[in-house]
């Protein structure tokens, strides 16, 4: 049961993700409950506060005729009851209870056995869940805990989604009561969760233990969250006062050649420590209920505030002493010691607000396990990297300061968000059960490795992988990748203090090629600026660096080292085939000077008796909707294009891929990408210009589909993908997959995209068994 009951909530999970209308979501919600479990009814009440009524919103069972019609005050039906008593209801025979509230034509009275479970978060009322067999034993006592965990993760998951709230905008009721502030105020206090939820964005799972960065933890993360304990909540505030003032004290002590005026200011750091009225402040908020994190960065970002809004100028400037005081305490509440970078002697996994791919790198050791943030993109430069690597990453995890201390055991699953904190031995066998499935899984698609990804018609498509370190190549071979579709050489950029020299950069790309044995590999000149920023080079202050000050741009700037860079590429071309790839164009100013630079170099080497390919193809790619769009003017000078899909989707929707509160709107099945590929496609083809499709949208079967049908000469990603994505093309037509885009490309929404394309692959799945 335990093994269900994760996979249920995974489940749970991906309808949400993939769901982007309410009503779906909850609709397929209901079925999965109700078929996986076996149970005859599933439904979800929504709770409106203002009417203080529930209202069926979805059901698996019941006719969907009575979805907005069945509704009651909390006061009536056993549905009811579950709100009142805040806690399950499980009723045999509920026809003949006292509380049984009867709807005509309904046919609940057929039902032998009812639960309703409470959908609470962070103690406000969402609805009921409600299940309903005919057999008199088709529920029974052991089985709420399964129940009331699967209510727990409906009710997180639309909560943080926003689901229930837009549900009450689409189709808001009518009657006016009381709103019910009181019921609100009056729940009990909810334990901490034994799991966290997040944006699943590899695909693999980790055990480990919590190990902070303290550089990156931060007051931004810390979320609302209650306790049952005030007096262990203010014990731990007093040992983090204590282990913090003592921090100082030490470094007093320690801190030979400390001016007077150093000294000064770690005594008023030590006093600020020692204040009583800050403490008191703290405590009153423990007092209500709040857990320590939460009490501290309420009381000290009220200080910060305080302090900023003085006249006097040395006050003000105080309030930075204050907030580094306080991350300091918030540091110990959660345990964080030690040296970040120090070597992990165990099996780690790393705890952050978010992760640069600068830190990613230099952290990087055997016992890294796998990475959890409370922020980031599923499209970063640190998620790209990290999923490369083959490190398991879940980003965006809510609740993350408050729920998981330094030491605490846990279990990542990459795949699908779900952050296990101290697991109970039943979900760690489970998951040592999957990861030997998985093991399985893996030489099962391990045979295909050195076979073509050839459509059950004939049709053969190159896949290539995304690399951005030397250390890569092993996986290029062991995944069966046709050629390395992309080389990202800004990864080694990253790691140095100063720009690589012209010699170093040739014996980089000439290993790279040798280790290639013979396979093709797309170089793409550096790419840096956006979420990839080196510490030598001095970047400008921007708003928006995704639209700002990189890639190209900075390439062209810096010209000399773009010279260098290009003469380095050229002469590596020498020792094996070589494609040049330049990102981000724009415009056909820019690729003409990009081309008038490399023919300068090509000359300069001739001139020099320097041997290099001098057939080597030049592309570029195609991320922004303006190249795009003259997509034909272009062409005229290159040899080939690459679509860089990550960013492409992020342009083309006006959506930070990096910023959680528009992620759900990045989406590579939105009409308009699609739309956008295929014309792409469509105008290399009329050109005679081969075209790559590059990014994370390729490990999507959906979309992999979709690129299929546009006949796209190469599709590169991930390593890891390929074989998985290998199997999948061996298994459909050419003609289906066209087909497919040809459908897609009349839709008008995501949610048919999605709906239709899942349809779709499981019925060809159906239809070609064997493969």
């Amino acid at each position: 049961m335990q093994a269900e009951q994760i996979s249920i909530l995974e489940n749970i999970f991906q309808t949400l993700q993939n769901c982007r209308d309410p009503e779906t979501a909850l609709d397929q919600i209901v079925a999965q409950v109700a078929r996986r479990l076996n149970i005859d009814v599933c439904s979800v009440y929504v709770y409106d506060p203002m009417e203080n009524r529930l209202v069926l919103k979805a059901t698996h069972g019941l006719s969907a005729s009575f979805v907005d019609y069945i509704e009651m005050d909390i006061s009536e039906g056993l549905t009811g009851m579950a709100v009142e008593q805040m806690q399950p209801v499980l009723v045999v025979n509920p026809a003949a209870h006292a509380r049984f509230k009867y709807y005509a034509g309904s046919g609940e009275e057929r039902y032998a056995t009812f639960l309703g479970l409470p959908l609470i978060y962070h103690q406000k009322v969402l609805g009921v869940l409600v299940v309903q067999t005919v057999a008199e034993n088709g529920i029974r006592e052991e089985d709420i805990p399964l129940f009331s965990n699967i209510a727990s993760q409906i009710s997180a998951t639309v909560a943080y989604t926003g689901l229930l709230e837009d549900l009450s905008v689409r189709r808001p009721l009518t009657r006016q009561k009381l709103p019910v502030v009181e019921i609100a105020r009056s729940l009990p206090d909810k334990p901490a969760p034994d799991y966290l939820r997040g944006d699943p964005v590899s695909e693999q799972v980790a055990e480990g233990y919590a190990h902070y960065l303290p550089e990156n933890i931060d007051f931004d993360q810390v979320q609302c969250s209650w306790s049952e304990s005030p007096g262990s909540e203010l014990e731990r505030l007093n040992n983090a006062f204590d282990r913090a003032a003592g921090q100082i004290r030490q470094v007093a002590r320690t801190g030979a050649g400390i001016s007077e005026q150093e000294s000064a200011i770690l005594d008023a750091h030590l006093m600020f420590l020692r204040d009583a009225g800050l403490k008191r402040k703290i405590k009153a908020q423990i007092d209500s209920g709040k857990c320590a994190e939460y009490a501290l960065k309420q009381v000290i970002l009220e200080y910060v505030e305080n302090f900023r809004g003085m006249e006097d100028a040395y006050l003000s400037e105080r309030a930075a002493d204050v907030l580094d005081i306080g991350r300091r305490v918030l540091g110990h509440l959660v345990g964080v010691s030690g040296d970040p970078h120090e070597p992990m002697t165990r099996p780690t996994i790393v705890v952050a607000s978010d992760i640069s791919p600068v830190d990613l790198l230099a952290m990087r050791q055997p016992n890294l396990k796998a990475i959890v943030t409370a922020r980031g993109g599923r499209t970063s430069h640190t998620v790209i990297l990290a999923r490369s690597l083959e490190i398991p990453i879940v980003i965006g995890v809510e609740g993350l300061f408050e729920n998981v201390r330094e030491k605490d055991y846990l279990i990542v699953d990459g795949s699908s968000g779900f952050v296990f904190v101290n697991p109970e031995e039943t979900v760690r066998d489970e998951y040592a059960r999957r990861q030997a499935e998985n093991q399985q899984i893996r030489l099962r698609l391990s045979a295909l490795r050195d076979l073509p990804a050839v459509t059950l018609d004939g049709v053969h498509v190159r896949l290539g992988a995304n690399i951005g370190l030397l250390s890569d190549i092993p996986h290029v071979r062991e995944y069966g990748a046709d050629h390395i579709g992309l080389y990202r050489t800004e990864f080694p950029f990253l790691l140095r203090k100063t720009f690589p020299t012209e010699e170093e950069q040739v014996d980089l790309y000439t290993r790279m090629l040798q280790k290639a044995e013979g396979r093709t590999v797309t170089i793409r000149t550096f790419d840096v600026g956006g979420d990839k920023f080196l510490s030598y080079l001095d970047y400008p202050k921007e708003d928006n660096p995704f639209l700002g000050w990189r890639s190209i741009r900075i390439s062209l700037e810096l010209e000399e080292e773009f010279r260098k860079q290009i003469r380095a590429i050229l002469r590596a071309s020498a020792h094996g085939p070589v494609h040049l790839l330049f990102p981000m164009i724009s415009g056909v100013e820019e690729i003409r000077k990009v081309i008038a630079l490399v023919d300068a170099e090509k000359q300069a080497l001739d001139e020099k008796g320097i041997e290099y390919d001098r057939q080597i193809a030049t592309g570029i790619m195609i991320e922004v909707p303006g190249a795009a769009a003259i997509l034909g003017r272009l062409l005229k000078y290159v040899d080939f294009v690459s679509i860089g899909t990550n960013d492409l989707i992020q342009y083309l929707l006006a959506v930070d891929r990096n910023n959680k509160k528009v992620g759900n709107l990045y989406n590579a099945l939105h009409p308009s990408v699609i739309v956008t590929i295929a014309e792409i496609v469509n105008v290399c083809r009329q050109h005679h210009k081969p075209v790559s499709i590059c990014g994370e949208s390729a490990s999507k079967q959906e979309c992999l589909l979709l690129y299929v049908g546009m006949a796209a000469d190469r599709i590169s990603m991930t390593p890891s993908s390929i074989p998985a994505a290998k199997q999948f093309i061996r298994g459909i037509r050419y003609e289906d997959a066209r087909h497919a885009l040809d459908a897609v490309l009349e839709m008008e929404d995501v949610e048919s995209i999605n709906d239709f394309l899942s349809h779709y692959i499981e019925n060809l799945s159906s239809n070609h068994p064997e493969n």
